[in-house]
């Protein structure tokens, strides 16, 4: 099985080297790596072309908040069976990439989480001072100190084992349907395809990239799968500036659940509205 990881950039460059050198260290290395910018600045193709020429880059004019439209163009040009999709201010935990392909399945979306770091250990990390790695490593100890620096779901990096007993029992045989989150997940390119893709309707963050995805991969019977806890991820401190953003994607989501379009008209292909 081909494998595409597929990371949402915007202008951030210097997270995104601490994500590649975070996939370099991967304990599965059969893989190759698409960067879908929402942008097109000449310092972010520079930057790529200097870190690993393999490294595919995707680009588009900056004309406000486009990155279903930019992660559809990355769909398109991905040459994985398997697509596993990071944002660009998402470090992966060393065993991210093993534990989506090894438990990927056919009709299947893979869910994991994030815990959100506070600003202090942010800064630690982006200026090198505090390895993420280290920080993965002694997680628990560092854990009082993230909650003390405001972190949030500071639990979700505590991790377990993909084939121990907990993950087992407590998170793989979990029945309970789970929110995709889309800074983390996976999924096969042709269940995506299935669904059309992003819904390129959506023109500002949350809802359009994740949950719009959920309830239109469960109509055809692609349920989500847990991998909380076992395919960890850092999300970098920033502030956010979604405004109303929330409620009108969540109205024009449920707008589009009446209508029932499952596989979204303005998606990877352009459908006929009729």
């Amino acid at each position: 099985m081909t494998v595409t990881v597929i990371i949402s950039v915007y202008k951030d460059i210097e997270a995104l080297k601490l994500i590649l050198d975070s996939l370099k260290k991967q304990t599965y290395k059969d893989f190759d790596i698409l960067v879908s910018e929402d942008c097109q600045t000449q310092e972010m193709k520079d930057f790529l072309l200097s870190y690993d020429k393999n490294i595919k880059h995707i680009s588009q004019i900056d004309d406000g908040w486009r990155k279903n439209i930019a992660l559809n163009n990355a769909v398109r040009n991905s040459k994985g069976e398997y697509l596993i999709f990071l944002d660009g201010d998402i470090l992966p935990y060393k065993n991210f990439i093993k534990t989506h392909v090894h438990l990927s399945e056919k009709h299947k979306f893979l869910s994991g989480r994030r815990t959100e770091l506070g600003p202090f250990f942010s800064k630690l990390i982006r200026e090198e001072k505090l390895s993420y790695r280290i920080l993965e490593t002694f997680y628990l100890f560092f854990l009082p100190f993230l909650v003390i620096d405001k972190a949030r779901h500071a639990e979700e990096g505590i991790t377990f084992n993909m084939n121990g007993y907990l993950a087992k029992k407590l998170i793989l045989r979990k029945k309970k349907k789970m929110m995709l989150v889309g800074c983390n997940f996976s999924c096969f390119k042709k269940d995506l395809e299935l669904i059309n893709g992003f819904d390129e309707d959506f023109k500002s963050p949350s809802v359009g990239e994740d949950v719009d995805l959920a309830w239109r991969f469960n109509h055809f019977g692609i349920y989500s799968k847990s991998v909380r806890y076992i395919a960890n991820t850092i999300h970098l401190y920033h502030t956010r500036s979604w405004g109303d953003s929330l409620k009108e994607n969540d109205d024009l989501m449920h707008s589009k659940i009446k209508k029932e379009e499952y596989s979204c008209l303005n998606g990877l292909i352009k459908k006929e509205n009729k």
